[in-house]
């Protein structure tokens, strides 16, 4: 059973056409962020296509979301960069390397 909150805010995200993006480990340490939320266009945006956009963030971001090394999740599960992301959903952002990697 889902808390009441939660299920107002996936709704909320839907109509906003939005997705809860959280970081962990290492890029959250780099980006200095752990969460947050980003509209995405209609109709079909993969995961790639996310990334891509929060690379163009500038030079800190690109390095840290490089394909290398870093690992996604949609909505819990493990998630390949072709998978498709759909608004309410949430996006799980982890690097493969340690927080004491260079």
């Amino acid at each position: 059973m889902k808390k009441p909150f939660a299920h107002f805010f996936l709704a909320y995200l839907k109509r906003k056409q939005a997705v809860s993006i959280m970081y962990f480990g290492r890029t959250s340490e780099f980006l200095m962020m752990t969460s947050e939320r980003m509209v995405i266009p209609d109709g079909v945006y993969t995961l790639e296509q996310l990334l891509n956009g929060l690379r163009m963030r500038g030079s800190r971001w690109a390095r840290e979301l490089d394909d290398s090394h870093v690992i996604c999740t949609v909505n819990g599960q493990a998630a390949l960069l072709s998978d498709t992301v759909a608004a309410g959903g949430e996006i799980g952002i982890f690097s493969r390397k340690s927080v004491f990697e260079m």
